[in-house]
């Protein structure tokens, strides 16, 4: 059975799949910045969030978070502006 684990970053943006994830000395973390995750039972559960977020007046947020996929970033802030550079470009 396929494990359908969201992980996603306690402080920073990464989210993938669980076997995505990094190692810190044996503990799970974030493949780029090696901070510490939280997670997920699945992506189902993962966009329930994500998309109550972006009704609670947060317009577009789920189009960022779908881009950022795989992607560090220290803060939303960071992300935020890396989305809109790649809109720019």
């Amino acid at each position: 059975m396929k494990d359908t684990r969201i992980p996603y970053g306690a402080r920073c943006t990464w989210w993938d799949g669980i076997d995505k994830v990094g190692n810190r000395d044996g503990l799970p973390c974030c493949p780029h910045c090696r901070n510490m995750l939280f997670e997920m039972p699945d992506e189902k559960k993962w966009f329930e969030g994500v998309d109550r977020y972006e009704a609670a007046g947060n317009p577009g947020y789920r189009a960022i978070i779908e881009w950022a996929r795989g992607k560090c970033f220290p803060n939303l802030e960071a992300l935020k502006a890396a989305y809109a550079g790649r809109i720019l470009q």
